[in-house]
């Protein structure tokens, strides 16, 4: 049996072949690489809708699960049905007993193969979401999740691969028309010069002179052919000479790599013992900041959440239906009834009423949506400083400090009013400041939550966030509280890495905030008069150049 090779085909097949398989190599990848990035998007999507409707079901169950109400639970993972690809969904109440399931009943022996906190599992086919039920920030019982991804992935994949086939297919045919007709450009000059060469082999005259067609590269090849045949007898006792001398001084520098390479295998071994010391010096630091940030902005977000879905659970929304059943009922005789019953004589103002304050109810939730989306923002930020806080310094910017000052306010405005904390603002007009507004955001954040914590056991509770200049060049915030106050002993260690006064606090906060001021050509400063006497601290940053009051 004969075995297909390119090796003696002409050469304009060979260069059809190249080309066609170059396109087709190239293709494949890319459509490779394209449906791995499909599959790893939907893999991100799915989870994360998975895990936003989980927390969503889950805040809809607190009222549910508070009261023991079975039916309101029931009617909660109903609506589930609208989700093709979730396979069965379980309330269970805090001892472990379930109160509601939906879909493939599942025991109570099969919830073990859920995650036991927060998050998701992947086991045969299917995703596992556990979704703990939370209410004012304690845990009141778990819900269960199960998805069938295989479902969804299947359908996914079979579009994707019919997509990816039909391109293929056409790009190859484009390919091979092009080729066709620009093979004949390379080949047929290739051709003569593969005549002559053929010629002088065969009858050893080198009188023979390739025919040149043109000025590209085979054509100087061609130059250069025929200026090689001129001087091939007197230049060949003189090209032995000259290998004997090159074979030499490749012996030389053969060795002379060999030693470079092991000294360079040596340096490179060093690199990665250092780089694996800082990675793992740094790693614990970075890791407790990212956390320390991230919990800050973490609770305005559970505040803002609570307060969406305290409203929605007291909206009067479904008094609009009750008002539509009441319109259904006097359908024969709706207008006598809108005009001579006493309950009819009162719809249109109770709608007109009912209106309005959906209105307002709308406008609070909208807020609220927006500052939780303002904090999960910010979230994110944090994350990708500190992913990029070893290689990349941050962006420094002209801002107004005095709109940075306001958005850590309001993301902390739930909290203020809660534990009826009042603000004071004392803001003078000062030039724009040179900032990485991110990291001020954190300092800020950090020093307004701090403050807050201060004054938990006092009753007075007063904080004066202020704005002025500090000489010529710098501008100062202050964040001056009337809390518990700081000893003596303990200004002095304050800005120390893992020092804390709180119960649970780990020292990281002001620490990762001074640095944070320091690489900003900033300061962060503390003041206390003592215990029970308050605390003050002040960021003093510089002024951005060319800045006008």
């Amino acid at each position: 049996m004969k075995i297909f090779s390119t090796r003696n085909l002409p050469i304009r097949r060979k260069l059809t072949f190249i080309i066609l398989g170059t396109c087709t190599a190239a293709l494949l990848v890319a459509c490779v690489i394209l449906f791995a990035l499909q599959v790893y998007t939907f893999w991100q999507g799915f989870t994360r809708d998975l895990s936003a409707l989980a927390e969503i079901v889950a805040a809809n169950s607190t009222a549910a699960v508070t009261f023991d109400d079975e039916d309101a639970a029931q009617e909660i993972l109903a609506a589930l049905h609208a989700k093709k690809h979730i396979v069965s969904a379980t309330i269970v109440r805090p001892n472990g007993k379930a109160l509601a399931q939906f879909g493939t009943p599942t025991k109570t022996e099969d919830l073990a193969q859920f995650p036991a906190a927060n998050g998701f599992l992947f086991a045969r086919g299917e995703l596992l979401q556990t979704q703990a039920i939370m209410l004012n920030g304690k845990k009141i019982g778990w819900l269960y999740l199960r998805s069938d991804c295989g479902t969804v992935f299947a359908e996914l994949l079979k579009l994707d691969a019919g997509i990816l086939a039909a391109v293929l297919a056409i790009s190859f045919l484009i390919a091979f028309a092009i080729s066709s007709r620009l093979k004949l450009m390379i080949s047929e000059p290739i051709q003569k010069l593969a005549e002559s060469a053929k010629l002088i082999a065969e009858k050893n005259d080198y009188t023979v002179r390739a025919e040149k067609l043109g000025q590209d590269e085979i054509g100087s090849f061609t130059d250069a052919f025929n200026r090689m045949l001129e001087e091939i007898q007197g230049q060949d006792a003189a090209l032995q000479a000259v290998q004997i001398t090159l074979e030499q001084q490749v012996q030389e520098l053969q060795r002379e790599i060999t030693e470079r390479e092991r000294a360079e295998q040596e340096v490179a071994t060093l690199n990665r013992q250092l780089l694996e010391s800082s990675r793992q010096a740094g790693m614990a630091e970075v890791a407790t900041g990212v956390l320390h940030n991230v919990g800050n902005v973490l609770n305005s977000v559970n505040v803002s959440t609570t307060l969406i879905a305290d409203q929605l659970r007291k909206s009067k929304a479904q008094n609009v239906a009750r008002a539509a059943q009441l319109l259904r009922e006097r359908n024969g005789d709706l207008a006598d009834w809108l005009t001579n019953d006493e309950k009819g004589k009162l719809l249109p103002s109770y709608l007109a009423e009912l209106g309005e304050h959906l209105n307002r109810e709308q406008t609070h939730i909208v807020a609220e949506i927006e500052l939780l989306a303002k904090n999960i923002e910010h979230i994110k930020e944090i994350v990708a400083m500190q992913q990029n806080y070893a290689r990349v310094s941050g962006l420094i910017e002209s801002l107004p400090i005095d709109e940075l000052v306001e958005d850590a306010l309001q993301m902390n405005a739930a909290a203020f009013a809660r534990h009826h904390i009042k603000l004071v603002r004392d803001f003078e007009p000062v030039p724009l400041v040179a900032m990485d507004k991110h990291k001020v955001l954190q300092i800020l954040i950090n020093l307004i939550r701090n403050a807050k914590y201060a004054m938990d056991d006092c009753a007075s509770r007063v904080l004066t966030v202020g704005i002025g200049l500090n000489g010529a060049n710098c501008v100062k915030i202050t964040v001056a509280d009337t809390g518990i106050g700081i000893s003596p002993e303990n200004l002095t260690r304050i800005f120390s890495h893992g020092f804390t006064t709180k119960k649970e606090g780990h020292g990281f906060g002001l620490h990762s905030g001074a640095i944070a001021a320091k690489e900003m050509g900033g300061i962060l400063k503390a003041h206390s008069d003592g215990p029970g006497r308050g605390a003050t601290f002040t960021l003093e940053l510089p002024i951005a150049k060319n800045s006008n009051a």
